[in-house]
């Protein structure tokens, strides 16, 4: 019952914090022009340092050897999730089925794994650190790879081509995760003022709040323009993309008898919603963004139930092994 309430308060936390951004925004606390600065804020300055605090209070190589292996794990689990994307797409309308394989296959790489994990484990578990390692790579791949789920569509932006972002390659997250890890396996960590790492941790800390207040001001602007709700098309995706998509990783991590670890950062990556900024991408690429909206809340509600759900099906499945 611990683990139902805890990973279910992770949950209701961040979304809380998505109603006050929907609620700053509906009552004109704050004006549309403030969003873009608090996501990049979020992105470019409190996440790299809450990465940096984390790595160097919790990661340790001497303890977990086979450390290395968490970003090779992300790989396998990029590959996987979008073979199933492009296959369950085809269940859906032509109209929208790409913005449905951007969001199956868009997950949420940090905050809801992150809040879920801080949620059971506390601030000082080491899997914080696991969870870094493990999506080191996944921003940047992401927004690199994304136009190439829009290929071919009438008036979407044409020329699109798998090509390399370098500001979004080389992220201020992808640099600091770098630069951290070599910091600490060179053993220079030591000699880093304690005061230092408390200010990148409070500062780190607000990314939580940013990012979900952000989340909030951009769905209360596209649910104005939303129309109606196509729930159908909604509880399909719901049940593929928090239903599905963790029970088949849950079969994954008992067949190959994964430790503990690793079998935590996969069921919840696959458990995990779709990108906060779905809408936004799919925008970009002149796609249906009220449905994609309408993808990310319903997933991000029912992930209330479906994330401590599947956690505790991995809790009882370890005994098993």
């Amino acid at each position: 019952m611990n683990t139902l309430a805890a990973s279910a308060e992770a949950i209701l936390l961040l979304l809380g914090i998505a109603g006050v951004g929907y609620y700053m925004l509906a009552r004109r606390i704050a004006g549309p022009e403030i969003l873009p600065y608090l996501s990049t804020l979020a992105l470019e300055v409190s996440l790299p340092l809450y990465v940096f605090a984390a790595l160097v209070q919790q990661f340790d190589p001497k303890a977990d050897p086979f450390w290395w292996t968490f970003p090779l794990w992300w790989i396998f689990f990029a590959a996987v999730t979008l073979i199933l994307s492009l296959m369950l797409g085809k269940l859906f309308a032509p109209g929208i089925r790409r913005e449905a394989v951007a969001a199956l296959y868009l997950y949420n790489p940090l905050f809801v794994p992150l809040a879920v994990i801080v949620g059971l484990y506390g601030t000082t578990s080491a899997h914080v650190a696991e969870l870094f390692l493990f999506t080191m790579f996944s921003v940047a791949f992401y927004f690199n790879f994304y136009p190439m789920l829009f290929r071919g569509r009438s008036g979407s932006i044409p020329g699109k081509t798998l090509t390399l972002d370098l500001k979004k390659l080389f992220n201020p997250l992808i640099r600091t995760t770098l630069l951290t890890l070599i910091i600490v396996l060179l053993g220079w960590d030591a000699g880093i003022p304690t005061v230092a790492v408390s200010i990148a941790q409070k500062v780190g800390d607000l990314a939580f709040t940013l990012v979900m207040l952000t989340l909030g001001g951009y769905i209360y602007l596209d649910l104005r323009t939303a129309g109606r709700i196509r729930w159908a098309q909604v509880i399909k995706f719901v049940l593929l993309k928090n239903v599905l998509f963790p029970f088949l990783f849950l079969g994954i991590v008992y067949a190959l008898k994964l430790s503990d670890n690793v079998g935590l950062i996969l069921i919840l990556s696959a458990a995990a919603p779709p990108l906060s900024t779905i809408p936004i991408l799919v925008g970009r690429q002149n796609g249906d963004v009220p449905i994609s909206n309408q993808f990310l809340v319903g997933s991000f509600l029912f992930s209330i139930l479906s994330i401590p759900g599947v956690i505790s099906l991995f809790d009882l499945m370890k005994q098993y092994y």
